[in-house]
């Protein structure tokens, strides 16, 4: 049985010495104490059975302080607190089905804006097929958005994080690195509509999740919102598995490219450990990849194939034909 302590009694270990994940592994030993099976799983959203389906709950949270540029308009501020949520769908090949928004809102904040910020939250929710259903608004200091959103996916078509066999083909949609490369921009040019616009007017990817889980040839799947790099080390702990990446098959943006050329970093920082960019990452059974290609033709997404799952747990870089250890580093809350 875990160890519970009281507030205020017992250990003095700080977040922060922590970081999110170990976090969130505390909070799960206790869950499993008192919830039974609910902690088991660690997929993208929560998983009900429904009959000959699954609904799939998910909720993520926004804050000004920690992931919002000052230049952030409200209408991208709405979007990308719908967005967030969607992503989490998308990653299990769910349909959403509606979308519950609590907003924290600071007293002197201005109508106007605020009535843009939701026009940016319900305007995402339409074109990703789903609506708002409900809601909260409180005080708060700062713009604070937690999104609750409902999906459903037939039992056949769920893609989990786990599933993963040596073998399988590791693939990822759109590019990398586009996401890191805006945040550095907006360090020197803070108003740069561009930048603003590929940091927080994401894409999440619910037409490619639906069309990756009807093929039942995808053996698992998570969005990589906290980086490339740290997705791949948690789908490999959850599968017991290795992972070979070839870091020149990776689909970088151009962006990312120019941004580590001109600032003088690392593209690997800005394509593997950076995060933000809210693509999928998947496994393919081998010989099933031309099923994959012909069922994501008509969302005109990319897919690139990026490397092989192994038997050997470890989890390698292979750059320039010379291969080192993929780090285990990403964005991570409380760091």
């Amino acid at each position: 049985m875990a160890t519970w302590y009281p507030f205020g009694c017992g250990e003095d270990v700080k977040l922060r010495e922590m970081g999110e994940r170990r976090v969130i592994d505390s909070i799960r030993k206790i869950l499993q104490v008192e919830g039974g099976d609910i902690a088991k799983r660690q997929d993208d959203c929560a998983v009900i059975d429904f009959g000959e389906q699954y609904l799939l709950l998910t909720t993520d949270m926004i804050s000004q302080k920690t992931h919002l540029p000052d230049a952030a308009i409200p209408w991208q501020i709405g979007w990308h607190a719908a967005a967030v949520n969607l992503s989490d769908i998308a990653a299990m090949g769910g349909e959403p089905v509606g979308l519950a928004v609590s907003l924290g809102i600071p007293r002197d904040y201005n109508k106007e804006m605020l009535l843009a910020l939701m026009e940016g939250i319900e305007v995402c929710a339409q074109t990703f097929g789903t609506s708002i259903v409900g809601g909260d608004t409180k005080e708060a200091e700062y713009i604070t958005i937690s999104g609750s959103a409902l999906g459903r996916v037939p039992k056949s078509d769920v893609m989990f994080r786990t599933g993963a066999q040596a073998g399988d083909v590791i693939a990822v949609t759109g590019e990398l690195g586009g996401a890191a490369a805006a945040h550095h921009l907006l360090q020197g040019v803070p108003g740069d509509e561009s930048a603003l616009k590929n940091l927080l007017e994401i894409l999440p990817r619910i037409r490619e999740g639906m069309a990756l889980g009807k093929t039942r040839a995808v053996t698992s799947c998570m969005d990589i919102s906290d980086g490339f790099s740290s997705s791949i080390h948690q789908m490999s702990q959850l599968n017991g598995t290795g992972y070979t990446v070839d870091f020149d098959k990776l689909p970088i943006a151009q962006e990312a490219i120019e941004t580590a050329g001109t600032l003088n970093v690392e593209i690997e920082e800005l394509a593997l450990y950076f995060g933000g960019d809210y693509e999928l990452l998947f496994t393919v059974k081998e010989g099933k990849w031309s099923k994959i290609q012909e069922a994501l033709e008509d969302t005109g997404t990319k897919i690139t194939q990026v490397g092989t799952v192994t038997q050997v747990k470890k989890n390698i870089l292979i750059r320039d034909g010379v291969a080192k250890e993929l780090e285990n580093r990403g964005f991570e809350h409380f760091r």
